[in-house]
C-alpha cells in the first residue's frame, strides 16, 4: 500500500467512525444530522477508493483522481452557495485536489 492510500484509508475511517471530530473540532463546524450522514458517506468512499487503488494499476489511479476532482468542483460550488458549510466544503475541495493530484502523479 502507498502512501496515498494510506491516508486516505485513515482519513476516511476517520469520517465514517467519527464525523463530528474534523468537522467540529478542527474547522469549528458542528454538523447535523443530514451533514454527519454524507460525512459517513464520503468516509465509506475515501476507504473503498484506498482499498481498490492500493495494488491497482495507473487506470484506476486515473478513475480515482478523476472522482476525486468531480468532488472537489462539487464542493467548490457548495461553498459558493450555501454560508453555514462554506469553510468544511472549502476545507474537503482543498483535500479532494491533493487526494486527485496524488492518483494522477
Amino acid at each position: 500500500m502507498k502512501p496515498l492510500e494510506v491516508v486516505r484509508a485513515a482519513y476516511g475511517m476517520s469520517e465514517l467512525l467519527a464525523p463530528d471530530f474534523v468537522s467540529g473540532r478542527l474547522l469549528g463546524e458542528a454538523p447535523d444530522g443530514r451533514a454527519r450522514a454524507v460525512i459517513r458517506v464520503l468516509g465509506a468512499r475515501h476507504l473503498l477508493q484506498a482499498v481498490l487503488t492500493a495494488r491497482a494499476g495507473r487506470t484506476a489511479h486515473r478513475v480515482g483522481g478523476s472522482v476525486d476532482a468531480v468532488h472537489a468542483a462539487s464542493m467548490i460550488v457548495l461553498a459558493a452557495l450555501d454560508g453555514r458549510h462554506r469553510r468544511s466544503a472549502a476545507a474537503n475541495a482543498a483535500l479532494a485536489l491533493v487526494f486527485a493530484a496524488g492518483e494522477f502523479k
